[in-house]
């Protein structure tokens, strides 16, 4: 699991004053000050979460994050405490959110290393929540090998993105076999080492070809019950330029081929 985990579902349940929890823990060969600023900071983020950010910094602050305008959304900052712990909260008010969700960063140095566990709360007990903490617990497990490889490898580098949703109403066994199968994305022809691996839901690494963060998904929508946003993202540090918009039209062309009856979200 390339030092990235989530915690076991008892600490998740304890972590959390209401509602339930999904947890994300990771170690970094980072100094704290280097992992806290990537964080809180606009142009740090950007290389490892979020594709554009905004930081009104310090206590009653706030953190905008976006991928393409598609998700969207601001964060206050309910502690600030550099460089060992952050509080977010989201959703309170404006969002529409009941519970409104709050997320823990706690850092802690460790030698020249970080120990980062982050805590996302305020998750109903309601059955109909499943989908979202479950989604919310691969994503820390994806996220948090984003930072870990970003500032291991990368540190101080922007990061390309290829990034396409391709909506269909299908199954997640259907929708998963259709894409990894004959004419799909096969993902050990990437190379590399897996991150994280939870077919027909998901599928991680870090890939020799293209060198780069790999994540392929199945995620619900609300077209319906058995709506699925196939998702491919792929992150890469330095410039690529041609090579990586020859990468995402290929991807494009065989997700158009392989979900027909789909559409680009």
């Amino acid at each position: 699991m390339n030092d990235v985990r989530s915690a076991p579902a008892e600490a998740e349940q304890a972590a959390a004053s209401e509602g339930r929890s999904a947890i994300g823990e990771v170690r970094i060969d980072a100094p704290i000050e280097d992992v806290w600023q990537a964080l809180t900071d606009p142009v740090e983020l950007a290389r490892w979460f979020p594709l554009n950010a905004k930081v009104e910094p310090g206590p009653e602050g706030s953190i905008w994050m976006s991928w393409l305008n598609e998700f969207v959304g601001t964060s206050r900052i309910l502690a600030w405490e550099p460089p060992t712990r952050l509080l977010t909260t989201w959703g309170e008010v404006d969002g529409g959110l009941e519970p409104g969700q709050r997320t823990e960063y706690v850092l802690r140095a460790s030698g020249g290393s970080t120990f980062l566990r982050v805590v996302t709360s305020g998750f109903s007990d309601d059955p109909s929540w499943d989908a979202w903490l479950e989604g919310t617990r691969r994503g820390w497990r994806f996220e948090l090998s984003s930072l870990k490889h970003y500032l291991e490898s990368h540190r101080g580098q922007d990061r390309e993105v290829v990034y396409l949703r391709r909506r269909v109403a299908l199954s997640q066994a259907v929708a998963w076999e259709r894409l990894t199968g004959p004419g799909g994305l096969d993902p050990s022809s990437f190379g590399g080492t897996a991150v994280d691996e939870e077919p027909p839901v998901q599928y991680a690494a870090l890939t020799e070809r293209p060198r780069g963060l790999l994540r392929m998904s199945m995620e619900p929508c609300h077209d319906g019950p058995d709506g699925r946003d196939v998702t491919l993202w792929l992150s890469v540090w330095g410039d690529h330029g041609a090579d990586l918009n020859a990468l995402k039209s290929d991807w494009t062309d065989r997700l158009e081929r392989l979900f027909p009856e789909g559409r680009f979200a």
